[in-house]
């Protein structure tokens, strides 16, 4: 059973932190071509880490019936898009990773909503994967130069908000929970102080549009003032 803030969780946390630090300290060492190898690499172990995770998930019955174990997870799309952005650096796409992961996967890292714990095969999985996704949204403005502009993190808002619009009627039809839009993943979470689902979603623009903001701020172009 996962214990929040036991002590693998908090050795999680902090090996998270060392490694991305030390990933973004290196990186930042190397001339821009090592700097674009390195982002490539990256986005290969992502990558393999989403297909891998899938394909493990589909050999064990840990995870129950087919329905629950399909690639519909907001953070299996952040997966998805943080390969394309390090490998092709499309300037919105690493709008949404950096954005996305820092306002919604990062909630992972900090509630993580799983049934086992350490050392279970799930809890290392769990963390590989939200580990590296902050790895990667950190990676996009530290290490491929990318800055944002305009108004990308309301962009982004926009597209978390239609990734929500279209996983609910998936949610309705197989009885399932991605996009958590059927309710809470675990008791505690932020969404437990925004009313009841999928409404939670709609109070929550309000605080989420100012942490992207915050999140503009270290980060804006300021060739465009």
């Amino acid at each position: 059973m996962f214990v929040r803030w036991s002590p693998p969780h908090i050795i999680a946390l902090i090996l998270t932190v060392l490694i991305a630090a030390l990933v973004l300290w290196l990186g930042s060492r190397m001339q821009e071509r090592g700097r674009f190898r390195l982002c490539r690499v990256l986005g290969g172990i992502v990558l393999f880490q989403l297909v891998s995770e899938f394909i493990w998930r589909a050999c064990v019955d840990d995870y129950g019936p087919w329905q629950y174990n399909l690639p519909l997870h907001f953070c299996s799309f952040m997966s998805v898009f943080a390969f394309i952005a390090l490998w092709w650096r499309v300037r919105w796409v690493c709008a949404i990773v950096y954005f996305g992961v820092l306002v919604g996967s990062i909630q992972g890292l900090i509630t993580p909503a799983m049934a086992d714990g350490y050392p279970s095969m799930a809890f290392f999985v769990f963390f590989i994967a939200h580990s590296l996704l902050l790895i990667v949204a950190l990676a996009i403005p530290v290490l491929l130069g990318w800055r944002a502009r305009g108004w990308d993190d309301v962009k982004t808002l926009l597209i978390m908000d239609a990734y929500v619009l279209l996983v609910h009627p998936i949610n309705l039809w197989l009885n399932t929970n991605y996009g958590y839009t059927m309710g809470a993943p675990i008791p505690g979470t932020l969404l437990d102080y925004l009313g009841p689902a999928p409404w939670y979603y709609l109070w929550a623009q309000l605080p989420v549009l100012a942490m992207l903001r915050l999140l503009m701020l270290p980060v804006h172009d300021k060739t465009e003032d």
